[in-house]
């Protein structure tokens, strides 16, 4: 294999033309990373330089060599050195070209380093599977380590007029209750569902799953608390409207088997897939969703529920981890783009309320996923009290507490636990939104 090339001339003569010109530095910033200088001295340079910059100063060899002193890093880059770059004799109008030179030359610096990265993977002997996803996070982390310089924003009217005029910006749900709040679910978009346990939040991902993989979208599935044949029966109940107990005593009758069988036929035909592994921790999730990616069509990966990912070796903080993870599925949302739906569960924080209906703050994690998430739902199972005890009614409330493609509000609709899945009522008392009126 040929050695990996850098250009150490370069590097130094674009620190030295900024230096000629500080007030450039910010036009570099928009090309350059740390990263991207292979000389370790340049690299400890240019990220002083945007640490003076930074702390608006100008950008001079004096005052670098102050900070390096200030930050104690003097044994990184030596006194002179600064002064040395300065003398090369670049001007400040080289800046952009040097820039470029120094970002490409990063880029495949870091190209072949992946490529050596791929190769010790293939010689460790791991499972393909496994090779093929390491092989993938050592791409995207190349991909997210390059910048692109900044364009005039109305440079993108000829994309969006193209995305008006070509494709809906969202995807119904099973629930035009649903819809008329949130408008569906987008491509790169994170939404978060909560219930209490046994709330329903399952049957609300799996339906909204089998939904979107009936009008042709790739689901992907990673079900923490249920394996791959409980998810199957929930299907089959959900769509042939077999009996749960039925299903989980085994005891169809003749009528119950032929729906059965019809429902294999129906779901051996949908682009649903399940990742059911237990103990299975987030990047694991990730690795999925990429593989179901390079399929190609991904429309939409539900993770249930959030609350069962493990957290890493040498994890110090679980409430750090739930939003590092919520933080992360908006941006495996945005990158692949699909739609990613978060499931978790709602603390008891409520049950001693008078009035036991959800709140945002009852979600656990609330934080990292309320932060992060561009809509966020809370369901409700109403109750009421007959003869003095407390009974669930079949009413299950939708509460949108965080919408930013509109207005907070709920919607009341049937939960049909028998068959596994949440229905429109027969009198929706809330107009819905009709058609022509957006």
């Amino acid at each position: 294999m040929n050695e990996i090339q850098y250009d150490s001339a370069t590097e130094g003569f674009l620190i030295g033309a900024i230096f000629a010109e500080p007030s450039r530095i910010w036009e570099a910033r928009q090309v350059v990373r740390e990263s991207d200088f292979a000389v370790p001295r340049n690299a400890s340079l240019w990220a002083t330089m945007c640490e003076v910059a930074d702390r608006g100063h100008a950008v001079t060899p004096i005052s670098v060599n102050d900070r390096l002193v200030a930050a104690g890093r003097t044994h990184e880059v030596d006194a002179t050195y600064a002064h040395e770059l300065n003398g090369l004799g670049a001007y400040g109008y080289q800046v952009p070209q040097y820039a470029e030179i120094v970002r490409r030359h990063g880029e495949r610096r870091r190209l072949a380093e992946a490529a050596i990265g791929i190769q010790a993977l293939a010689a460790a002997g791991d499972s393909e599977g496994d090779i093929v996803e390491k092989a993938s996070a050592l791409l995207d982390e190349l991909r997210g380590g390059t910048l692109r310089q900044s364009r005039p924003i109305g440079s993108v009217f000829d994309e969006v007029r193209e995305e008006m005029r070509s494709q809906t910006p969202f995807t119904p749900t099973p629930w035009p209750s649903l819809n008329a709040m949130i408008g569906g679910v987008r491509p790169g978009a994170l939404y978060t569902v909560a219930a209490r346990s046994g709330g329903g939040k399952s049957i609300f991902g799996l339906q909204l799953a089998l939904h979107l993989a009936e009008v042709g979208k790739r689901v992907g599935y990673v079900s923490l608390e249920m394996t791959e044949k409980d998810l199957l029966k929930r299907l089959a109940s959900m769509m042939k409207g077999i009996h749960q107990s039925a299903l989980q005593y085994h005891q169809l009758s003749e009528d119950g088997w032929a729906s059965f069988d019809e429902a294999e036929a129906a779901i051996k035909s949908l682009p649903l897939e399940v990742y059911d592994r237990p103990g299975a921790r987030w990047e694991d999730a990730v690795g999925f969703a990429r593989a179901l990616h390079r399929k190609g069509d991904l429309g939409l990966i539900v993770i249930d529920y959030l609350g069962l990912v493990k957290s890493p070796p040498g994890s110090r903080s679980r409430q750090q981890d739930l939003e590092d993870w919520a933080n992360a599925g908006k941006q495996l949302a945005k990158e692949l783009g699909c739609s990613v739906l978060i499931l978790e569960q709602l603390n008891r924080d409520s049950v001693g309320r008078p009035n036991p209906r959800p709140l945002i703050s009852d979600l656990r994690g609330s934080a990292g996923l309320e932060h992060a998430s561009d809509a966020v739902v809370l369901m409700h199972r109403v109750s009421k009290k007959i003869q003095g005890k407390t009974v669930e009614t079949s009413d299950i409330e939708f509460i949108v507490a965080k919408n930013r493609q509109g207005d907070k509000a709920s919607r009341t609709l049937r939960f049909q636990g028998e068959y596994a899945r949440i229905v429109q009522k027969d009198i929706e008392s809330t107009a819905l939104i009709e058609p022509g009126e957006v």
